[in-house]
C-alpha cells in the first residue's frame, strides 16, 4: 500500500474510534458466526476446502455490504456523542455505555442467529420476520428452552471487560479529532454510498453448490431485512406466466364409496413429520397410536404439506390452495368470507370451531378464522380444569383434546352437525409436556410420543361418545420438524402423515399416492356427500386420478410442483428450476426443462395467483344461486 494511501486511512480511523471499535467487533463477530455454522454443518453442506474458500470470501462481502448500510447510522451516533468542548467523566462514561450497548446486542444477534440456524438450516428470514411480532411466544420460548441467564451473562461479562479494555481508545470518541463540518460531510457521503449500495447489491450475491453453503455465504443481519422487504410478493410480476390457465381436471369415479358420516374434527399436529412413525420407517416406537390409526383408516401414505410453517397448513385445511409466495392469506389482506371449508359447512347447518392450544393472536389465527365462519377459542378462553400443564406456546395436548370433547358434546345434545379444527402444541420446542404419560424425558422424540399418546387417548375417549360413529376424523401435521436441506426445497422435509378415520364410513386402506395437504378439505367434502368442492383447487383422493398424483411445496419465494420422480421449482425474476428425484423423492440432479410438467406448474400456481388477485377465493352462499358447479 501506498504511504500516503496508509496514512490516510489511519488518519480516518483515528477520527472516527467508536465507528471502527464497532465495525471492527461487528466484522470479528460475524465472521466467527460464519466459521461457526460451517463447521458444524461442514458434512451436510457438502463442504470441501475448495468450497469453503468462495463461501467464506462471499460471506465477508455481504458483512462488509451490511456494515455500511448501518454505519449512517453508527457515524450519526459518533457525532451526537463527541464535542469540540473538554469532555467530563459523564460523556466518558456514556460513549463506554454506548459501546458496551452496541456490542452487546450485536452479540446477542450472533447468539439468536446461530439457535435460528440450529432449528431451521438458514439465516434470519421471513419466519424471524413473522417471530418479531409474537415476542411474548417467542421469547418464552428461548427462556423455556436455553439457559438464558447463563448467555446473556456470560455475553455481558465478556462485553464490559472488552470495552473495558478498550476505553482508551474508546474515550477518542469524546472529542472528535474531525471538525463539524467535515463530519458533516463524511456522514452524507456515507448515506449515499449505502443508498446506492442498497440499491445494487442484493440476496442473488450469495455462492455456493446448494442451499447450506449459499446461506452460509449470507449475512443474518441482511437476509432479515431482505426478508421484512420480500414477504408480500406479486405473482404475475415475479414468477413465470402462461397466456391462459389450464381447465380444472375432471373429477373421476370414485374409489371409495361409503354411507356419509355428519361431522367433521380435523386435528393439525404441530411439526409431526412422516419419519416419526413406523410407517415412515422409523424403529423407535414412537408413534404406536397413529401407526395403529394408520391401518385401521384411510392411511395417505405420500402426501406432503404445503409450506414449513404452521399457517400455511392451516392455510391447506381450510382454503385448500396451493402456497403463494410472500405472505399466506391467513396474514394478508381482504382474507375475510373465503370459500373455506367452515363456509361451506356453514351454509349446511354446522357449527364449526377453531381450537389452538396457545393464544390464537399468534399467526392471525384469531383474526382469520372469526372472519370466515369458526369460532376460534384459545387458551384464554379455556376454563381452569383444562388449564393444567402447559409451555409458553400452549397447555398440552390432552387438556386441548379434552375440552374439544365437551365442545362436541354440546353441539351433539343440540343436534348440530359439527366441524371441530384443532391445532396441538406440544411438539415444539421447549419439549415439556406432563410427566408420567410416556417414558421418554423432554426432547423432541418425548414431544413426539407424547404428542402421539395425547391423539389416542383423544381418539379412544370419543370412540364411547354417541356422535362418534358419526364423525369423520382427519389426522394430519402441519408441516415437518425441519426444513433444513441441502436445496431450497427439499421434497423429503415436506412429507408428512395424514389419516382419514371413520370407521363406520371408510374400510382400512393405504393410499400410496403422491398427494397434497391441499386434497384434504375435497376428500372430507366428498365423503360428507356435498357437491361443493368443485371450487376447491385441491381433488379427493376417494377418487382415481388420471395421473400418477402431484403436490405443492413452496417457502416465502420457491413454489414447488411435484411428480413422482420430478420437481419443478418457479422462483422470482420467472426463473424456472427442474430436478430429477431419486426413490426416495429427494433431489438427485438438475434435468432439462419437461415442457407439460412445468406447464402444469405454471397453470396451478399462476391460478391461484390470479383467484387471490381477482377476489374469485371468496364465499358465495348457497342462497345467493351463484355458487359455480
Amino acid at each position: 500500500m501506498h504511504p500516503t494511501t496508509a496514512s490516510r486511512i489511519r488518519s480516518l480511523v483515528a477520527l472516527y474510534p467508536l465507528t471502527v471499535w464497532l465495525a471492527a467487533g461487528f466484522l470479528l463477530l460475524h465472521t466467527g458466526l460464519r466459521a461457526v455454522l460451517m463447521a458444524q454443518t461442514w458434512h451436510a453442506a457438502q463442504m470441501t476446502l475448495a468450497s469453503a474458500a468462495p463461501v467464506l470470501g462471499t460471506g465477508l462481502v455481504f458483512d462488509l455490504v451490511t456494515l455500511v448500510l448501518l454505519l449512517p447510522a453508527v457515524l450519526l451516533l459518533e457525532s451526537a456523542l463527541g464535542t469540540r468542548k473538554q469532555p467530563g467523566r459523564i460523556r466518558h462514561a456514556a460513549i463506554l455505555a454506548v459501546a458496551a450497548l452496541v456490542f452487546f446486542a450485536l452479540g446477542f444477534g450472533v447468539m439468536a442467529e446461530w439457535f435460528f440456524w440450529d432449528e431451521f438450516g438458514v439465516r434470519f428470514n421471513f419466519i424471524a420476520v413473522d417471530y418479531l411480532v409474537y415476542t411474548r411466544e417467542v421469547v418464552g420460548n428461548i427462556r423455556e428452552s436455553f439457559p438464558v441467564g447463563t448467555l446473556l451473562g456470560t455475553l455481558a461479562v465478556g462485553t464490559l471487560a472488552l470495552v473495558w479494555a478498550s476505553r482508551g481508545w474508546l474515550e477518542r470518541a469524546a472529542i472528535p479529532a474531525a471538525s463539524r463540518r467535515s463530519r458533516i460531510v463524511v456522514w452524507i457521503a456515507s448515506v449515499m454510498v449505502a443508498a446506492g449500495l442498497s440499491a445494487a447489491w442484493s440476496m442473488d450475491a450469495r455462492q455456493g453448490a446448494n442451499e447450506y453453503q449459499k446461506e452460509l455465504s449470507a449475512n443474518g443481519l441482511y437476509s432479515l431485512a431482505y426478508a421484512f422487504g420480500n414477504n408480500e410478493i406479486d405473482y404475475f410480476d415475479f414468477y413465470a406466466t402462461r397466456p391462459q390457465a389450464a381447465a380444472a381436471v375432471a373429477v373421476l369415479p370414485r374409489i371409495v364409496s361409503a354411507t356419509p358420516p355428519k361431522n367433521v374434527v380435523i386435528v393439525t399436529m404441530e411439526s409431526l413429520s412422516s419419519s416419526f412413525m413406523a410407517h415412515g420407517g422409523n424403529t423407535r416406537g414412537l408413534t404406536p397410536n397413529l401407526d395403529r390409526l394408520a391401518g385401521e383408516g384411510l392411511f395417505l401414505a405420500n402426501l406432503r404439506a404445503t409450506g414449513n410453517r404452521t399457517v400455511r397448513g392451516l392455510e391447506a385445511l381450510s382454503l385448500a390452495i396451493p402456497p403463494l409466495p410472500g405472505h399466506s392469506i391467513i396474514w394478508r389482506k381482504n382474507n375475510r368470507n373465503l370459500e373455506t371449508l367452515g363456509a361451506v359447512l356453514a351454509d349446511h347447518g354446522y357449527v364449526n370451531r377453531f381450537m389452538y392450544g396457545g393464544y390464537a393472536r399468534f399467526d392471525n389465527m384469531d383474526a382469520y378464522f372469526s372472519g370466515n365462519h369458526y369460532q376460534p377459542l384459545d387458551r384464554s378462553q379455556f376454563p381452569e380444569r383444562h388449564r393444567g400443564f402447559g409451555n409458553i406456546w400452549g397447555v398440552a395436548d390432552e387438556h386441548l383434546y379434552d375440552y374439544a370433547l365437551e365442545q362436541m358434546d354440546r353441539d351433539a345434545a343440540r343436534g348440530k352437525p359439527f366441524l371441530m379444527h384443532l391445532m396441538t402444541t406440544s411438539n415444539h420446542t421447549p419439549f415439556t409436556f406432563p410427566e408420567g404419560r410416556i417414558d421418554l424425558k423432554r426432547s423432541r422424540p418425548g414431544a413426539v410420543k407424547y404428542s402421539d399418546y395425547a391423539v389416542g387417548r383423544f381418539i379412544e375417549m370419543a370412540r364411547s361418545k354417541p356422535w362418534f360413529k358419526d364423525t369423520v376424523f382427519v389426522l394430519v401435521a402441519d408441516h415437518c420438524a425441519s426444513s433444513k436441506g441441502r436445496t431450497s426445497l427439499p421434497p423429503e422435509n415436506y412429507h408428512i402423515p395424514a389419516i382419514v378415520y371413520s370407521p363406520a364410513h371408510l374400510a382400512p386402506h393405504t393410499d400410496t399416492r403422491l398427494a397434497s395437504q391441499i386434497d384434504l378439505v375435497p376428500t372430507v367434502l366428498d365423503l360428507l356427500g356435498l357437491p361443493e368442492h368443485t371450487r376447491f383447487m385441491g381433488r379427493s383422493v376417494l377418487h382415481a386420478y388420471p395421473d400418477a398424483g402431484r403436490a405443492f411445496i413452496g417457502t416465502y419465494q420457491k413454489l414447488g410442483y411435484l411428480t413422482p420422480g420430478q420437481l419443478v421449482v418457479l422462483s422470482p425474476g420467472r426463473r424456472i428450476e427442474s430436478w430429477r428425484l431419486d426413490a426416495q423423492q429427494a433431489i438427485a440432479a438438475p434435468m432439462r426443462h419437461p415442457d407439460a410438467l412445468v406447464a402444469r406448474a405454471v397453470d396451478a400456481y399462476q391460478e391461484t395467483a390470479r383467484r387471490a388477485r381477482d377476489g374469485l377465493l371468496q364465499h358465495v352462499n348457497l342462497s345467493d344461486g351463484l355458487r359455480v358447479r
